[in-house]
């Protein structure tokens, strides 16, 4: 019987060990988004985009932070939000998205053409959301049966400016954020 209890403690050791070190090789990844080296779309464009959203990330916000840049060729100042969001793919079907990958955009502070954009707030709307979603998660009650994400979108044909500092980043014109929810946990 001795034998049998130190041969599973053996086992149940090994398989957490084991279990151990596969959890210690996941690392999360970034990506970019613009990629960095995008062309710039030129700021006299005259086509807005359709506003037809081609990307839509859902996950939870894992930083904002505000760039001081100036515009490649004029070095004309720009202000640029870079906002990491770790996805999480709502109403999973129960196979495993892609674990701790966050996605990084860059996009303008402030709108490009405040004049014609759908939502010229675009950029603010995000800082607002962004802390609504924190803030849920920081106080949500652990029998809630859903769990609060960001959702961030970008429009089919987005603009681009290239900066100096940061490289490409969408004009906030052709970007929008809101709240999501979900019935599933982060994974």
């Amino acid at each position: 019987m001795k034998t049998t209890i130190k041969l599973a403690v053996v086992i149940l050791s090994s398989l957490m060990a084991v279990t151990l070190v596969i959890a210690q090789e996941k690392q999360s990844r970034e990506e970019r988004r613009p990629a960095v080296n995008a062309e710039a779309t030129p700021r006299n464009y005259p086509k807005a985009p359709d506003y037809v959203y081609f990307s839509i990330l859902d996950g939870t916000p894992q930083g904002m932070e505000l760039h001081h840049d100036t515009l490649v060729g004029s070095n004309t100042p720009v202000d640029v939000v870079k906002y990491s969001i770790e996805l999480q793919v709502l109403n999973s079907d129960g196979n495993l998205e892609p674990e701790g990958l966050i996605i990084s955009h860059f996009y303008t502070a402030k709108p490009v053409q405040p004049l014609k954009a759908p939502n010229p707030h675009d950029a603010r709307d995000c800082a607002i959301w962004n802390t609504l979603v924190l803030d849920e998660i920081k106080n949500r009650s652990v029998n809630s049966p859903t769990w609060s994400y960001v959702e961030f979108t970008v429009a089919q044909g987005a603009r681009i400016l290239q900066t100096n500092e940061d490289g490409a980043v969408y004009w906030s014109d052709d970007i929008e954020c809101w709240g999501s929810r979900d019935r599933f946990p982060p994974f």
